[in-house]
């Protein structure tokens, strides 16, 4: 009988204890004497946290699923207070790995991209920004339990923002911008909260970043997230491709949605909706479409449907938005049972079957890295490339849009790719509002939503927010968790994107062979960088010149094409 994740025990990891087993880490280190003793260390090391940090993530999932519970709220508290400690002995350990005298020797035993990640770990952390690490992990525990703790007045009830979101893609249009009113009237509520939480995140990252040698928080950003191999220059060129070729197909595509649907042109509350009388909702009830998503993944590939099963049987998939339950979504590995765990908020609309594609292709990532015993510090990669894993498995997954939407599945597949090259716009926005506002850390919130504003207004023309309040003078980034919680993850979405729109090309086109092509990326995890795995399945590199024209001219054949489809 497969072991439920309710049923897994949980003790608190202690860092104390963690700190002393990494003293004598050091130890072995220093005394190492040749270059497999000192691969061995690391092995060892390795092998500690894996326990440790299913520890970690037990409570952190228990916590995630119910803000109110004081137990985990204590737990998750004691980890923000006492994890930087241990990210600097961490650093001393690393240290003393990379400045061996073996050390020059360590790409003949392991993957030299593990000494470029340990490199990039070093400049990042030490222990004189620990009580700004601290600040940092308080500051967003703050955030998210205000998100979370946040309703919205809905019909005489009060909702969360997950079911706010169900209602913004409603096929009312009048449910819709209400739904968006209702949402920026209540953040409003809280801007100047808001506004202060983020104030003082950009301060102590500033001030972290300036004692670890930097000018600005920019790069260390950057490394602290995984970007290895490529910096700002590279996701420059991936930015303007976005806006040179990206931009101008989707005003042309909007234009004409805009002129089918009868509409004075695209608002806020418009942007996500793409079929006449209102985007396709999945049939049936949770149960119906997790069936659906069993007999998909099934034929698929046998290994694909064994491991959805076995995430069921585990009840691995908590989808049911409740209150206390924080917002979001997110998969996790509970390493010590090779067990992943994915966290949802379903609401109804296609964002569930999202659920059951982006974040499954996560989990099965992280299940194929175990099995292939993926170093820990390699595992599925960086966030660019674990993003892939899942963005490519929704764009391999429209072939089974029949199970999930009956008859209309070239709707829903003609929305689904439209959505997905309609993201890259406002995903590049969000990722260049962290750069100017972190190379600007002195901006006032007035001039930060200002910039929001003007970037809009250059990424996505084609999108009219006047009539929403709060959204309407640049607060609409402050509901996007990343850029609070995450600091330039949001372009890992981007970059992944690139490959998937790729993949799901590729699949129109020979579904067999995109299917190969995906699985054998998955397969290597996180081995090698985003710009090899491309190359190796056959993709451009997003941070190749023009990575995006050719397939923005197959993707508008191909909506075109679906669109004579429709009914």
């Amino acid at each position: 009988m497969v072991k439920k994740i309710s049923e897994y025990e949980y003790k608190r990891a202690d860092v104390d204890a963690a700190i002393a087993f990494l003293d004598g880490a050091v130890k072995k280190a220093n005394a190492a004497t040749d270059v497999v003793a000192l691969a061995a260390t690391r092995d060892e090391v390795n092998a500690y946290f894996a326990d440790f940090y299913t520890l970690v993530y037990i409570a952190a999932i228990r916590h995630t699923l119910d803000v109110r519970d004081k137990f985990y709220a204590a737990e998750q508290d004691y980890y923000d207070e006492n994890m930087p400690r241990l990210a600097a002995k961490t650093t001393e350990f690393n240290k003393a790995f990379i400045s061996s005298p073996h050390a020059d020797r360590l790409g003949e035993v392991i993957n030299p991209l593990i000494v470029d990640k340990i490199k990039a770990s070093l400049r990042v952390m030490d222990d004189k920004i620990i009580a700004d690490c601290v600040e940092e992990n308080k500051l967003v525990t703050e955030y998210d339990k205000l998100l979370a703790e946040l309703t919205y007045p809905w019909n005489g009830k009060k909702v969360t923002l997950g079911e706010m979101h169900g209602f913004c893609k409603s096929a009312d249009r009048e449910v819709r911008k209400k739904a968006f009113a209702v949402i920026g009237e209540t953040l409003a509520t809280v801007g100047d909260k808001l506004d202060d939480i983020f104030d003082r995140m950009v301060k102590v990252r500033t001030a972290m970043a300036k004692k670890m040698g930097f000018s600005d928080f920019v790069e260390m950003g950057d490394l602290r997230i995984g970007h290895i191999g490529y910096g700002r220059e590279q996701i420059a060129v991936f930015r303007n491709s976005v806006l040179n070729d990206v931009v101008p197909v989707i005003v042309e595509l909007k234009a004409e949605l805009a002129k089918k649907l009868g509409l004075d042109g695209i608002h806020l509350y418009d942007n996500d909706n793409y079929i006449a009388g209102g985007n396709i909702d999945p049939q049936g009830t949770a149960a119906d479409m997790f069936a659906a998503a069993q007999k998909m993944y099934d034929g698929m590939n046998s290994a694909l449907g064994a491991f959805f099963k076995e995430m069921c049987e585990a009840q691995a998939i908590d989808y049911v938005a409740r209150d206390g339950k924080m917002g979001g979504g997110y998969a996790e590995m509970l390493y010590s049972y090779g067990q992943p765990f994915i966290f949802a908020n379903f609401n109804g609309t296609m964002d569930d079957v999202g659920v059951l594609t982006h974040e499954f292709g996560h989990a099965y990532a992280f299940k194929r890295a175990d099995e292939n015993k993926i170093d820990l510090d390699l595992f599925v990669g960086g966030m660019e490339t674990a993003e892939t894993h899942s963005m490519g498995m929704e764009a391999l997954c429209n072939r089974y849009n029949n199970l999930f939407y009956g008859e209309r599945d070239a709707e829903a597949t003609y929305q689904q790719i439209f959505d997905a090259l309609n993201f890259l716009p406002y995903g590049v926005t969000v990722d260049y509002f962290q750069e100017l506002v972190y190379k600007n850390p002195d901006m006032s919130p007035k001039e930060r939503r200002d910039l929001w504003l003007k970037l809009e207004s250059r990424f996505r023309p084609y999108v009219d927010m006047s009539d929403i309040p709060f959204i309407n003078v640049g607060g609409r980034w402050q509901y996007q968790k990343h850029i609070y919680e995450s600091p330039f993850y949001y372009i890992d979405y981007c970059l992944s994107t690139c490959l998937a729109l790729q993949f799901g090309e590729l699949a129109d086109k020979d579904y067999s062979d995109a299917l190969g092509r995906y699985l054998n990326l998955v397969e290597a995890g996180g081995t090698k960088t985003i710009d090899a795995l491309a190359h190796q399945a056959g993709l451009k590199s997003p941070f190749d010149g023009g990575a995006l024209k050719d397939v923005c001219r197959l993707i508008k054949t191909h909506l075109e094409k679906l669109a004579k489809e429709i009914r």
